[in-house]
């Protein structure tokens, strides 16, 4: 009996972890950046996931990171340093198995604005559930 008690638990459990929706795979990303818990980043992430930045200034830099080097970014961050990513809003366009947004934001570090821009997000639906492929953003300074 109690195995069986164990082994639908353990179905259940494993069922709803994978059953995240692409929105709540979005959120999860925020409270972990927010949080710079790196493990939960890398786990969102497909493994070749690839982000690209325009820093916007007097001219426009387009950079590019591997999801290695943003998740060992995180890593790097003091742990006395506090950062936030406030998303001002949302917008999406989901279907069975792609996903993506677009996300205006606000960056602090130590409560103070850093930076604005937007984020477009792709998720893509995989076997193990919905992850993050690609994230570009723009980044303005305040």
């Amino acid at each position: 009996m109690k195995i069986t008690f164990v082994n639908i638990f353990l179905f259940f459990a494993f069922s709803q972890a994978n059953a995240q929706t692409a929105g709540e795979v979005v959120d999860s990303f925020f409270e972990a950046l927010n949080s710079k818990n790196h493990e939960l980043l890398n786990e969102l992430c497909l493994d070749d996931m690839k982000i690209h930045t325009l820093a916007i200034g007097e001219e426009i830099e387009v950079s590019s990171q591997s999801k290695q080097e943003f998740v060992d970014g995180i890593k790097s961050i003091p742990n006395e340093t506090k950062i936030f990513e406030k998303i001002r809003s949302e917008e999406s366009i989901v279907n069975e198995h792609l996903a993506q947004y677009m996300l205006p934001y606000s960056f602090y570090v130590d409560d103070k604005l850093s930076h604005s821009g937007t984020n477009v997000m792709t998720l893509l639906k995989t076997k193990e559930g919905w992850k993050i492929s690609y994230i570009a953003d723009t980044r303005k300074k305040s």
